[in-house]
C-alpha cells in the first residue's frame, strides 16, 4: 500500500553511495511557528529561547535508525522569517536565540508556511524516495492577529487548501491569559490540542511534553493512510492522522508530572513580567 506522500513530486534524487540504512529513515519533520511580536519582549522570549535551547540539546540525543528528525524554525512578527533557512535541518543540539519585534503577522506566516510544505518547490524537495511521517506543526503566541483577521482565518483557510498541513499533526500552546484562544483552536482545528501556559514553568513544562510527545507519536506511527470505503489507498487529501493516539500521549507526558499538572491549571501565579 502506498505511502501518503507519494503523490507529492519533487526532490534532489538520493546519491548512489547512499547508505540503504539511511535511505530507510523515515523522516519526521517538526515545524515550530513562534510569535515574537513586541508583547513577547522580556520574560516570555526568554523562557522559550532557555526552553527550546534544551529541548534542542535532548533531541539532539533522540538518534533512532527508524526515523530521521529534521526541524524548522519560522519567527513572525512585522517580518515572517524561516531561522533555518530554505532546508529541514537536522537536530544537532544548538538553538539560536530569537528576538522580539513589533506586530503579529499570524496570517502571513500561514501564507509563508503553506508555501514551504510543499515536494516541488519547498521543504519537502530532499524526501524523493524517502517516507516522510505527518508532519507535526506547533504553534506559540501570546496575542492576537494584527495583519487581517484577528482570529487568524485568513491565513488558516489557505493553509487548509495545503495537503500536508491537513495530514499534520498540530499543536498550540497559548502564553498567559491574554493569549487569542479562538485563533489558537482555529489553528488547530480541536480544542484539545491548545494548551495555556500561565507562568514560566508551564511553558517549559509544556514545549518539552508537547514537543517531544508529538513526536514519538508521528515517528512511530504510520504514514500510512489507510483505505477508503472502496478499499483503495486514500488521497494525500483525504488522510487524517490520528488525534486520540496524539492526545493519549501528551496526557501520559503531563500526568508523568504532577508539578506541571498544577501548574498548567493555575492562572497568573507567577508574572511574566
Amino acid at each position: 500500500m502506498p505511502d501518503w506522500d507519494n503523490e507529492f513530486e519533487g526532490g534532489m534524487i538520493d546519491s548512489p553511495e547512499q547508505k540503504t540504512e539511511e535511505i530507510n529513515r523515515k523522516i519526521t519533520p517538526v515545524f515550530f511557528l513562534i510569535d515574537v511580536s513586541g508583547s513577547m519582549r522580556g520574560k516570555k522570549i526568554d523562557i522559550v529561547n532557555n526552553s527550546m535551547e534544551q529541548i534542542m540539546r535532548d533531541l539532539a540525543e533522540m538518534d533512532s535508525a527508524d526515523f530521521d528528525l529534521r526541524f524548522a524554525v519560522l519567527s513572525f512578527e512585522t517580518n515572517c522569517v524561516w531561522e533555518t533557512g530554505d532546508e529541514l535541518q537536522p537536530c544537532d543540539g544548538e538553538w539560536n536565540p530569537l528576538e522580539t519585534g513589533s506586530l503579529t503577522y499570524f496570517n502571513t506566516a500561514c501564507r509563508d508556511l503553506k508555501d514551504k510544505l510543499s515536494g516541488k518547490h519547498g521543504f519537502f524537495r530532499f524526501a524523493t524516495g524517502k517516507t516522510i511521517t505527518p508532519p507535526v506543526i506547533i504553534l506559540l503566541t501570546d496575542g492576537y492577529a494584527n495583519d487581517g483577521d484577528v482570529d487568524g482565518k485568513d491565513g488558516i483557510a489557505e493553509l487548509k487548501q495545503n495537503k500536508y498541513f491537513k495530514g499534520s499533526y498540530k499543536l498550540a500552546i497559548a502564553i498567559g491569559d491574554e493569549a487569542n484562544q479562538n485563533l489558537c483552536v482555529n489553528f488547530t482545528g480541536d480544542d484539545e490540542l491548545v494548551f495555556t501556559a500561565y507562568n514560566e514553568k508551564a511553558l517549559s513544562g509544556l514545549l518539552n511534553a508537547v514537543i517531544k510527545g508529538s513526536i514519538v507519536v508521528s515517528s512511530s506511527g504510520s504514514s500510512n493512510p489507510g483505505l477508503d470505503n472502496n478499499g483503495e489507498a486514500k488521497k494525500p487529501d483525504k488522510f487524517e492522522p490520528d488525534k486520540d493516539i496524539l492526545k493519549q500521549t501528551l496526557n501520559a507526558e503531563m500526568k508523568s508530572n504532577p508539578d506541571l499538572e498544577e501548574s498548567v491549571n493555575i492562572a497568573s501565579n507567577e508574572d511574566w513580567d
